[in-house]
């Protein structure tokens, strides 16, 4: 009976799947090397039949079609679903350099023919190893492997260096490297000095992809990404980015059990350093437009929309003005409208849309006026004009809306003397206060020739009084003492503020923010030893912490293990995503060690 069920089962789930769009993808690396061997694939996600290859001219196929399945079961809602993955794989050379573009492939589904996206490939010269030959002591040859500077190096890529003022750059910092990357020990960004920048959200954990510099081939990855918005005219230079990594190079040659010569890695400490760039921003042209509010992009609307064109006097309406674009937005404050003088104008709400990506700055800023017309009549909004610097034309445009009608009729509101109670901005401060309720509550009354001065409670009273004085005196002289010995402060606070981070860190363990989690960690243990030790922060260094701690007779034991846990939390801060038992361990660590400091500190 149990078999029944199961057949059943797998039958059901086999037979009930999510109706999906058909996708056929291809992939391979946009960067190789002649003579390097590297992997075409193509990937359906349902079961096709009747499979076109592309022409493959200018490659070498080493193997292929070779093809694999994938299939995985879902139970969402208790419902079953399948998912299907075909691949069909090539493995593939190139032999001359140059630009080469791999046709799309075909593939039927259900009777329908879908055809793959085509692939653009860059093919450089093969470069050449560079290495060193040195004697190991038993005389067999050792291949070191040593770094030069064109091996890993930082560079801060701008898209454009002669710009407008206003007008946005996109800064984009990325390491590139041919050997081992293992981890980042240390940064220090630019300052951006003369520019607004605006951050782009890059992924927290690194990712490396091939590129092509001066015909070799590195693996690079985005550091940084950032929008620039000039603020001033002239050169301005932005500092060099400043990087500490630990990459691992070749060491030489051992034996293995086997007696085979195998190759030997060690990590070495790289100081990396941007070269600086320099920015030429020239000034916008003189004859700006009077409805020029410093706008400068590209592509700018404008929509404008009033709630109601009928309204009576004294009653409100809203009107919004909506800017598009792409450009520095979020810099513009204000818009020139001229409002009929009998009518009471609010400060605008501002709201911003704005996005910040790998293109630049694009999205919408809306302006929301609430108006109040205090005198009936026909009343007219002269059309909105908004003038805006285009970096594409180098001139400025100017957008304009039409004339905004608005009726304004007597309202129908109690009068006094012909008049209409209205209420004004000033009014509606004191509304709340002029008013002053009969007081009901029961009060008691004393005899005539019953006095307080000269009775017990009168004595009582000054005795408590000049009791509280003594000790507010003696209280206040204490925490004077106390703050100003700032190590000491310092040193009773460090358990408090290590272990206000340690939670902090928990709540990103629990959104699954592996860089911040790590990052509030390490604040956590070098902060406590900070405070702890009285070590300034430019001070703090393995070396300064251990010879302070062996000083104050720590145990050797907990040193040790402050040690592993530090280069374990650095090492994983920048490493590719750790497992949440990994990091749920390193998260316990940290707070026992700090647990013994706190017992021998």
């Amino acid at each position: 009976m149990k078999n029944i069920l199961s057949i059943l089962t797998i039958i059901s789930v086999l037979s009930t799947q999510v109706v999906a769009q058909i996708t056929f993808k291809a992939s391979a690396n946009k960067v190789v090397e002649t003579g390097e061997n590297f992997r075409l694939n193509f990937i359906v996600n349902a079961n096709g039949t009747n499979f076109k290859p592309p022409s493959l001219a200018g490659f070498r196929v080493l193997a292929g079609p070779s093809t694999s399945v994938g299939t995985s079961f879902q139970y969402i809602n208790g419902k079953a679903s399948q998912t299907v993955s075909n691949t069909y794989s090539y493995i593939i050379q190139a032999s001359k350099v140059g630009k080469y573009t791999i046709p799309k492939a075909q593939i039927t589904v259900d009777g329908k023919i879908y055809e793959s996206n085509s692939i653009s490939i860059e093919v450089v010269k093969g470069a050449a190893q560079n290495t060193e030959n040195i004697t190991n002591t038993d005389g067999t040859a050792n291949n070191e492997k040593v770094t030069s500077k064109d091996d890993i190096f930082v560079r801060n890529n701008l898209n454009k260096t002669t710009v407008y003022q206003g007008e946005q750059i996109i800064s984009t910092i990325k390491v590139y490297t041919r050997v081992g990357l293992r981890a980042f020990d240390d940064f220090k960004f630019p300052s951006f000095t003369g520019f607004w920048a605006q951050d782009i959200k890059t992924p927290s954990n690194i990712s490396l992809q091939r590129e092509n510099v001066n015909g070799n081939i590195y693996n690079a990855g985005i550091l940084k990404q950032s929008i620039l918005f000039p603020q001033r005219s002239g050169t301005i230079k932005i500092d060099p980015f400043e990087l500490t990594c630990i990459v691992q190079v070749k060491a030489g040659k051992r034996r293995n059990f086997f007696g085979e010569l195998v190759d030997t890695y060690t990590d070495v400490k790289k100081d990396l350093k941007s070269p600086p760039r320099t920015i030429r921003v020239l000034p916008l042209p003189g004859n700006k437009p009077k409805s020029f509010s410093g706008a400068v992009g590209s592509d700018f609307q404008m929509q404008v929309n009033i709630d109601r064109n009928e309204i009576a006097n004294n009653e409100s309406l809203t009107l919004k003005v909506k800017l598009s674009g792409t450009g520095n937005l979020k810099l513009i404050d204000k818009i020139n409208i001229n409002f009929p003088k009998t009518f009471e104008v609010y400060d605008p709400k501002i709201s911003n849309n704005i996005s910040n990506t790998a293109l630049g700055a694009r999205g919408n800023k809306t302006f929301e006026f609430l108006l109040i017309p205090r005198e009936p009549g026909k009343y007219t909004i002269p059309a909105i004009k908004f003038s805006y610097f285009d970096v594409q034309s180098k001139s400025y445009k100017t957008i304009s809306g039409t004339d905004i009608p608005i009726q304004v009729d007597k309202s129908t509101e109690m009068q006094v003397s012909g008049n209409p109670i209205s209420i004004s901005k000033e009014d509606i401060k004191t509304l709340g206060t002029d008013i002053r309720f009969i007081k009901q509550n029961s009060f008691e009354l004393l005899p005539i020739d019953k006095t307080f001065f000269g009775s017990w409670k009168f004595y009582m009273f000054y005795l408590v009084s000049f009791i509280t004085f003594i000790l507010i005196v003696f209280i206040s002289r204490h925490k004077i003492r106390q703050n100003a010995n700032v190590a000491l402060m310092k040193n009773k606070r460090a358990n408090k503020i290590s272990k206000k981070r340690l939670k902090m860190a928990s709540a990103y363990m629990k959104q699954n923010n592996q860089a911040k989690f790590y990052d509030e960690v390490i604040r956590a243990l070098w902060g406590y030893l900070s405070d702890k030790l009285n070590i300034p922060v430019s001070d703090l260094s393995r070396n300064t912490v251990m010879e302070t701690l062996i000083n104050h007779k720590v145990n050797e034991e907990i040193i040790n293990d402050f040690i592993v846990v530090i280069d374990g939390c650095e090492y994983a801060k920048y490493a590719p995503a750790t497992e949440e038992v990994q990091i749920e361990q390193d998260y316990k660590k940290a707070r026992e060690v700090i647990n013994s400091f706190e017992s021998v500190l």
